[in-house]
C-alpha cells in the first residue's frame, strides 16, 4: 500500500466523520487551515469534558463514576492508518471505556448501537493492546435549554444550557465482526482523503 498523506497526519473519528458527511466542509478546515465549527453545545461539552478529566464535577454530577483514566490518548496504527482518539474514560485493568455525552436529545439503547463512535474507539484499543473490550458505556449526562430573561416577550432572549443531574447509562456489547468493518472503512476513509489531498497540494 502506497504511503498515505493525510492532513494532521493520524485520522481521528471526528475527521473521519466530517469527510463521510460533508467533505466539502472537511476541505475547508483540514486543506485550507479555515475556521472550525463551534457552537455553544460544542463549547458546553468541553467544558464538562474538562471538568471530569479535573476531577471538579462531583458538584454538578454527583452520581457520576469515572472508572479510570479520563481523556486517555490513543496512538496507534489501524490497518495501516495512523489513529488519534481521545476517549472519556479507560479503565486498562478492565479493558472497558466509557463515553460521556451531553445533549437534550434522549439517547436510547437503538441509538447507542448505531453510534459509530464507539466501534471506532474499540477498534484503536485493541490495535494499541492487542485485546478487544468486550463491553463499552455510552453515558447520557441529560442537558436542558432555558431561557435567561422572560420579562419582554419581545426581547431577544438567550438560551442557558445546563445538566440536570440525571446520567442515564447504557452499556453495549462490542462484536469482532463489527470491528473488523470500522478496521475497513478506517482504510477506504484514509485512502479517500488521501487522494484529495494530494490533489490540493498538487493544485497549489
Amino acid at each position: 500500500m502506497s504511503q498515505l498523506l493525510l492532513p494532521r497526519k493520524y485520522l481521528s473519528y471526528s475527521q473521519m466523520t466530517c469527510w463521510m458527511t460533508n467533505p466539502k466542509r472537511y476541505r475547508r478546515e483540514y486543506f485550507e487551515g479555515g475556521r472550525k465549527l463551534n457552537t455553544k453545545y460544542l463549547t458546553f461539552g468541553k467544558s464538562i469534558a474538562s471538568a471530569i478529566e479535573t476531577n471538579t464535577y462531583k458538584d454538578i454530577l454527583p452520581t457520576l463514576e469515572v472508572l479510570g483514566t479520563p481523556e486517555y490518548e490513543v496512538k496507534t496504527i489501524v490497518n495501516g492508518v495512523p489513529t488519534f482518539s481521545k476517549i472519556d474514560d479507560y479503565a486498562e485493568e478492565l479493558n472497558f471505556f466509557q463515553e460521556f455525552k451531553t445533549g437534550k436529545h434522549p439517547w436510547t439503547n437503538q441509538r447507542v448501537q448505531k453510534h459509530e463512535q464507539l466501534l471506532f474507539y474499540a477498534t484503536v484499543l485493541k490495535a494499541k493492546n492487542g485485546k478487544l473490550p468486550k463491553k463499552c458505556r455510552l453515558i447520557w449526562l441529560e442537558t436542558s435549554e432555558d431561557t435567561k430573561d422572560t420579562s419582554d416577550f419581545w426581547a431577544e432572549v438567550e438560551k442557558t444550557i445546563s445538566l440536570t443531574g440525571r446520567v442515564i447509562p447504557f452499556d453495549r456489547e462490542i462484536d469482532e465482526r463489527e470491528v473488523e468493518r470500522m478496521e475497513k472503512l478506517i482504510l477506504k476513509v484514509a485512502k479517500e482523503i488521501s487522494a484529495a489531498y494530494t490533489n490540493f497540494i498538487n493544485e497549489i
